[in-house]
Order: C-alpha cells, then sequence, then structure tokens
C-alpha cells in the first residue's frame, strides 16, 4: 500500500513520546511493505502529497496557540486538510490532545465549551471592541470535525484517551475507532532484579502539567528523585535532581526505584514512562488522569501489548481503500 503520512512533527527527528510512537508504526508498516511517503512541519519537507491509496493524518495541529517561527505560523496548509478530509481516503492518529485544543495542555479535561474559558480574549484591536475573540474552543472548527467524522479509523492511545476526545467532540466513533496499546520496548525496560535504593522516582518534564504541585506537598520531606528538564518558570526545591539524562540511562534508575509517582494535572493521552516504569519493577502511584492505567489489562506484563504495532497494521490492512 502506498501510504502518505502527514506528520506535524518528523518523528525521526523529534523524540517526543508520539513521535517515539509514530516512528516505530511507520519502520513497521515498512517492514511489512508498505511504501510510506513523510511530509512534516517541523522540519518542513514533503510539503506536497503525492497519488497515494490511503493519508494518515498524526497530529496535524501539533502546535501550541503561542508556538510563532519568525513572525509566521507553521502548520499544514487548512485547504490541503480540507481537501484530504473531504476527498480522499484517511485515517487520523492522535498521540495527545492538540487536533482538538490549541493550548499548551488541555485544562479543561475534556469537559469543553463553546467560549474557551482558559483563553485570554482580544477584547481591543485597532480601538474595535471584538468580544470573545480569540476564545472559541479551538474544537469547534469545522475542519476538526471533518478530520474526526470523516476519517475510516480514529486512532487513540489509551482508551482514557479515546474518552477524553469524544467528551470534547461531543460523541462517540466506536464503530470506526482504534485504541493502540503501548509499543513499548519490554527488551530495555524489564525488572533487572537490581537494589531499589530510591523510595520515590519521577521522569519527565518537571512543571505543573505533570503534577509539581502535588508532588511538593506530598513528598516534599520524602526521599523523591526526579529526572527530566525543569519547566520554563518552575523551581524544583525540593527531593533529589539528576538533571535530563540521556533515554538509555532512563531503565537503570527505574530498575532502582520502588515507586514510580506520577500524578499529572489534567489528562494525560498515555504517560509511555508508566509503562516503561511498570515494567522495570516500580510499584505506580498514580491518579485517575493517567491513560496508561485505563488500559483493561495488567500493563506491568509486557505480553498484553507484545504485538501492539501489528495489531495497529492488520486494522489499517482492512480497510477497504
Amino acid at each position: 500500500m502506498n501510504i502518505d503520512c502527514l506528520s506535524y512533527f518528523d518523528p525521526f527527528k523529534h523524540y517526543g513520546g508520539g513521535e517515539a510512537v509514530t516512528r516505530e508504526l511507520i519502520e513497521l508498516g515498512r517492514q511489512r511493505g508498505h511504501k510510506i511517503r513523510l511530509c512534516s512541519v517541523r522540519p518542513g519537507h514533503g510539503d506536497r502529497i503525492g497519488k497515494a491509496d490511503l493519508y494518515w493524518l498524526v497530529d496535524v495541529f501539533n502546535f501550541p496557540q503561542t508556538l510563532k517561527s519568525r513572525g509566521a505560523w507553521l502548520h499544514f496548509p487548512k485547504n490541503l486538510l480540507k481537501h484530504i478530509s473531504e476527498n480522499l481516503p484517511f485515517v487520523h492518529m492522535s498521540n495527545a490532545y492538540t487536533d482538538v485544543c490549541n493550548l499548551g495542555y488541555l485544562p479543561c479535561s475534556g469537559d469543553a465549551q463553546s467560549q474557551c474559558p482558559y483563553k485570554s480574549p482580544w477584547r481591543i484591536l485597532h480601538n474595535v471592541a471584538l468580544k470573545d475573540f480569540g476564545q472559541r474552543c479551538f474544537a469547534t472548527d469545522p475542519l476538526i470535525r471533518k478530520l474526526f467524522d470523516r476519517s475510516m479509523l480514529n486512532v487513540y492511545v489509551s482508551p482514557l484517551h479515546q474518552q477524553v476526545i469524544q467528551g470534547v467532540l461531543g460523541g462517540t466513533d466506536a464503530q470506526k475507532s482504534f485504541v493502540l496499546k503501548p509499543t513499548v520496548d519490554s527488551a530495555k525496560f524489564y525488572n533487572q532484579g537490581l537494589e531499589r535504593d530510591i523510595e520515590y522516582l519521577f521522569v519527565g518534564v518537571i512543571g505543573q502539567a505533570k503534577g509539581l504541585a502535588t508532588m511538593r506537598e506530598r513528598y516534599r520531606d520524602a526521599d523523591i528523585h526526579f529526572v527530566g528538564k525543569i519547566a520554563p518558570g518552575e523551581n524544583l526545591d525540593f527531593g533529589t535532581y539528576h538533571g535530563f539524562l540521556p533515554y538509555c540511562e532512563i531503565p537503570l534508575f527505574m530498575n532502582r526505584a520502588k515507586n514510580f509517582v506520577f500524578l499529572p494535572r489534567w489528562p494525560e493521552p498515555q504517560g509511555r514512562v508508566v509503562v516503561e516504569a511498570a515494567l522495570s519493577g516500580c510499584k505506580l502511584i498514580t491518579n485517575h488522569n493517567v491513560g496508561a492505567t485505563s488500559f483493561p489489562f495488567d500493563i506491568s506484563n509486557p505480553a498484553n501489548f507484545a504485538h501492539a504495532g501489528n495489531e495497529f497494521w492488520n486494522a489499517i490492512e482492512q480497510l477497504k481503500v
């Protein structure tokens, strides 16, 4: 099958959790004989789509409201996305909430309103009062609806992720949805049987979105260790900080930890790092905002998602295109 994949970030040059998932799926698809052409915005390449059997849209609006470059918005042309959504066979994959919300996170937790209370209104522009200008919920854009309503398959990364997005859109797509299981490499993340000399561990971006305030309240005087980047404007004034470490060193830290703490403030689509910690033998301390723990199986057992990538491609190959 010839497939044009439109991904906002090039998953072979950006290494976030969503990009890692997309990269693994592309590699597996190519191994299965599919010819996959990648188009991305950052860095920009492949700006013209070809003639393909299927178009695979991945996080196509993956830019926060505040992101600018050289004074211009960088994005896929809306006319291109509109053309695909109205005329071509496509599947739509979300690794985050960027295709239903253009804020950095999802502060409404899925309880969306037509006028977003989390956006600052532009009340005056050139001395003209503009009531609620710029406050509309991003998901009210007709194009957003088309990407979900007309997709042959909508792909989510956890049951919670699917539930929250459908809540924002105010509907359900149960007949054409696919929940992708974790694609974590269990050959890298497993219980090595080491001495666990760290009581509590957090790995990820250290900031309010990932529950910094809650961790400060609960673990200020506890033996909690942090690995990752500190979000701009944040101050880590408790615990032991190890800095931002190469990905290859994370399994060792997880094998030293008794408990892995992950208490996001808002819904986490999946939380790949939680699966990695579970595979490494950590006891999980989480909350209801973690997509990884919404799967109806034990995420510490790699057998439960060993064939996640192949199940995805099986679903794609069964589509009538």
